[in-house]
């Protein structure tokens, strides 16, 4: 694992991606073209209905057309193989079962391969690096705004009558934090981000629609894109602590841009099978690529080790566990006595229906491996259940003191609206169970569900439970309002320049310091920054975007309408988006409220070849026309004004079809994949 730490004027960050890549620029100017044009030369030998299986899952797969060369097949085999050593799986959710094998298959699903492309994917270097350089003040402009709550409440609330679970939400920042009787600013603040962007092609760099005799869309043999983007390997990004240029450094080449889709501020996933993915990928090629250059007779150790520095290392996973760690390490520094009995657990709390439960888990493995942090993995249904039954509770002040052991008993469900260190009541594995309760302390809260009305109805008493622990003195990864801030309102209210004067003047962290020694608000430099990378964004309720509303009805595939759900629900396009907008302006247009009307921003299309498994245990072998989507991970801990930590924890590259509207990989609408920067 590579590690860098960067200095800013007035702060050093962490980068867990080697991106300095000058020197692979100038020794390898001759590597780039010759890799990718292999991969190009690979997917031209790959028909279309190329598929592997295996009847019996013995690891011996082969492919359904006569037409494919054995090299591809043994090429497919090779990679499947590596992703299932490693693990590369997830949970193939629209299975049934035949018999009852609930207590043998996790979560009543079936594992298969995640979905993948076949080779990592050409990826312009400058635009990546950019979305580096931004990821601290980009985490620290949702923490500002998330610690400015009165404003957060009033910019939502016309969400109140049109969406119940948003409004759930700001019911619970009332109470906590408007009443006063929680100060976020005060409090450890943990956060785990993605912030997911796509190249943008303006108008006059629109693809060009001509097609070889073959009937195959024409694509740069070196880049792979239906438009040459290799002129961006002559644009050097710049060093990664320098804070000039980077807005313009988001503008790559004239009509070619990075813009921002979205942040997300909860359950962000997909770090583990990214980081597989990367290993499989760089496995794989290294392979390839020995086979290949020993028959051209060529300087094949220099063609791996430049590949080697074009394929970086990405283990955004590292990340995220460290964050937890730390939010970990400092609640018990702040809330623990020497003498106490037991360390304190962390809860992951996971959705009934876990579609990447390897994902999961691996969260929890690995604190417990490198930290020796006890992690205990439960649904919100679970946690209803022990609220119910006395053995999640908050202890307040005033309270009796709660030792490790105590007799079996209701505790004291009365703490609820009182800030306090909150505790589960687990019964014992020495036999006692019947009279004794163990209790644990819980120290950091890691919400990988709880991100949608769906997940919150599983239980009548969902909200009291998640009440109970924005009460509580446990780390929230995320609060209540680090949430809020991460919703489409928001995204698009701090794109509007009159946002910096309704926002608090004072900062939650301290300010940066110039080369002239000048203070500047990191507040402001990151809002510039925002606006820069994002297209236009408006609500559809309010009359003065009655006529974008209407352009977007006419012209609906120039739009994308979002409502405030998470992991890609309600995402509308094309005829539906229209639909969704007239029915609004006809009947309620009040209810409008709900959605973002989004300009659509306008990727390259690449090739690439989708490894998928199949209901029947088989794989599918498919070259594409494609997007990607980079999410970049931004990681940070803070106490009150102090940095704990902070850090770009590396990157999530989605692929889908080009005609593809959502990205999710768990709800089958894109594959994950790695990246070959140039």
């Amino acid at each position: 694992m590579s590690i860098y730490y960067v200095d800013q004027p007035s702060r050093r960050f962490r980068i867990r991606v080697p991106v300095r890549l000058e020197v692979a620029r100038e020794d390898g100017s001759y590597v780039f073209p010759h890799i990718t044009g292999h991969f190009m030369d690979v997917m031209n030998l790959i028909p279309s209905g190329c598929a592997a299986d295996s009847p019996e899952f013995s690891g011996i797969y082969r492919c359904h057309s006569a037409d494919v060369s054995e090299a591809v097949e043994q090429l497919l085999k090779s990679f499947v193989r590596k992703l299932l050593m490693l693990g590369c799986l997830s949970q193939n959710m629209s299975w049934k079962a035949t018999c009852k094998v609930g207590s043998v298959i996790p979560f009543g699903g079936r594992m298969r391969v995640a979905p993948t492309v076949l080779f990592p994917l050409p990826f312009p270097l400058s635009p990546f690096l950019a979305g580096v350089r931004f990821t601290p003040s980009l985490v620290r402009l949702i923490d500002h705004v998330s610690c400015n709550e009165q404003w957060l409440s009033s910019a939502l609330e016309p969400l109140r009558e049109v969406d119940p679970f948003m409004a759930q939400l700001l019911d619970i920042c009332r109470d906590v934090y408007l009443s006063g009787k929680r100060r976020l600013r005060d409090d450890v603040r943990a956060y785990i981000t993605r912030a997911d962007y796509l190249l943008h092609l303006a108008e006059l760099q629109s693809a060009p629609s001509n097609a070889s005799s073959s009937g195959r869309m024409e694509h740069c043999r070196t880049c792979h894109y239906d438009v040459c983007l290799c002129e961006l390997r002559n644009i050097v990004g710049g060093t990664i602590g320098s804070n000039a240029g980077l807005m313009r450094s988001f503008e790559t080449l004239p009509g070619v841009y990075m813009r921002m889709v979205e942040v997300n501020t909860v359950s962000c996933a997909l770090a583990h099978l990214s980081e597989l993915v990367s290993r499989a990928h760089s496995d794989c090629v290294d392979g390839m690529l020995r086979q290949r250059l020993a028959i051209g007779k060529m300087d094949h150790m220099g063609m791996i080790s430049g590949f080697h520095k074009l394929h970086l290392q990405n283990s955004p996973l590292g990340g995220i566990v460290d964050t937890l760690a730390t939010a970990h390490e400092h609640y018990v520094k702040r809330h623990c006595s020497l003498m106490h009995d037991m360390p304190p657990c962390i809860l992951q709390v996971v959705t009934e229906e876990l579609g990447n439960f390897f994902d999961v888990y691996a969260v929890a493995d690995v604190l417990v491996e490198n930290y020796g942090v006890t992690v205990k993995v439960v649904t919100m249904r679970e946690l209803c259940r022990w609220r119910r039954e006395g053995r999640l509770f908050v202890q307040t002040a005033s309270d009796s003191p709660v030792h490790l052991v105590e007799p079996k008993r209701q505790f004291n469900p009365d703490s609820e609206g009182n800030p306090g260190r909150l505790f589960i009541a687990c019964p014992p594995l020495n036999g006692s169970g019947q009279n004794e309760v163990i209790v644990r302390e819980v120290s950091v809260i890691y919400y990988r569900s709880c991100y949608s009305d769906d997940e919150m109805s599983c239980d009548r008493d969902s909200w009291d439970v998640r009440r109970l622990f924005e009460f509580s003195d446990a780390v929230k990864v995320p609060s209540v309002p680090a949430q809020l801030a991460g919703s489409k309102r928001i995204q698009m209210l701090l794109c509007d320049p009159a946002v910096r004067a309704q926002l608090s003047t004072e900062d939650t962290l301290p300010p940066d310091v110039s080369p002239t020694g000048a203070s500047i608000s990191p507040v402001s430099a990151a809002l510039n920054t925002f606006r820069s990378v994002n297209v236009q964004q408006v609500d559809p309720s309010l009359d003065a975007h009655e006529e974008i509303v209407k352009a977007a009805i006419e012209a609906p595939a120039g739009f994308v309408l979002k409502s405030q759900a998470e992991g890609g629900a309600e995402l509308y396009t094309h005829d539906k988006l229209a639909e969704v907008l007239r029915n609004g302006m006809e009947n309620d247009r009040r209810q409008l409220a709900r959605y973002v009307l989004m300009r659509r921003i306008k990727p390259p299309v690449q090739r690439a070849a989708f490894v998928k498994g199949t209901e029947e245990d088989g794989f599918t072998l498919s070259v594409e026309r494609t997007v990607t989507e980079i999410g970049i991970y931004g990681c940070a801990v803070f106490s009150g004004k102090r940095v704990l930590a902070e850090e770009c924890s590396g990157y999530l590259a989605r692929t889908k079809n080009e005609s593809t509207a959502g990205g999710g990989v768990c709800a089958g609408h894109a594959a994950v994949s790695s990246l070959l920067f140039f």
